[in-house]
């Protein structure tokens, strides 16, 4: 199980190891279990992530549940869980394609200036969301009830850009903490269905 928590630290200390890590969960997380009991340091792995700033390896803290034994790792508020790409990344390709209406724009552009993004991650990046729209829909409605008027949009296209506009404002690292706190699970997470 991966928990996203919130940092203004830069990926760049993280890889450095000088990485804020945050306190063990109060209890574990994972379903069948969630006893009350501080979970323990339980080391640390490596993980690739490509962001405009940086790329190359970063520090997870990993913890353990001392009853069930399972683990849990916390990904600083910049990476996106199962996603190689940075947060900042694949919002900021995918508002590119819908403001310019063209995915083959942004992906000329993309591809020139590092991170080298190709079309086909935009393409995969701006289908998965458009996938998840209903559970998307769910969390913003979560969120706050200034986002349930986006329901009444009817075109994907439309909705994803107003999707994004919400996202980024005012501050994206927190949507993506907040948007997985409270579903558990990633915005570009496989969803199949919707509770």
């Amino acid at each position: 199980m991966q928990i996203l928590f919130y940092t203004t630290m830069a990926a760049q200390e993280y890889a450095e190891g000088r990485g804020y890590y945050p306190e063990a969960p109060a209890r574990c997380p994972h379903p069948g279990c969630h006893c009350p009991v501080k979970m323990l340091k339980h080391g640390f792995y490596k993980r690739y992530i490509i962001l405009l700033s940086y790329e190359g390896f970063i520090w997870i803290r990993r913890y353990i549940c001392s009853k069930c034994g399972r683990t849990v790792s916390m990904l600083p508020s910049f990476c996106i869980p199962r996603h190689q790409y940075g947060l900042e990344v694949i919002i900021g390709a995918l508002q590119e394609a819908t403001q310019r209406g063209s995915i083959k724009y942004a992906g000329t552009k993309w591809k020139k200036r590092p991170p080298s993004l190709a079309r086909r991650h935009i393409i995969h990046y701006r289908n998965r969301v458009i996938q998840n729209r209903g559970c998307i829909q769910l969390g913003l409605n979560m969120m706050s009830p200034e986002f349930i008027g986006l329901t009444q949009i009817a075109g994907d296209t439309d909705w994803t850009r107003r999707f994004l506009d919400a996202a980024t404002d005012p501050n994206l690292p927190q949507f993506n903490v907040t948007y997985h706190e409270l579903t558990g699970k990633s915005f570009m997470s496989l969803h199949n269905n919707v509770a």
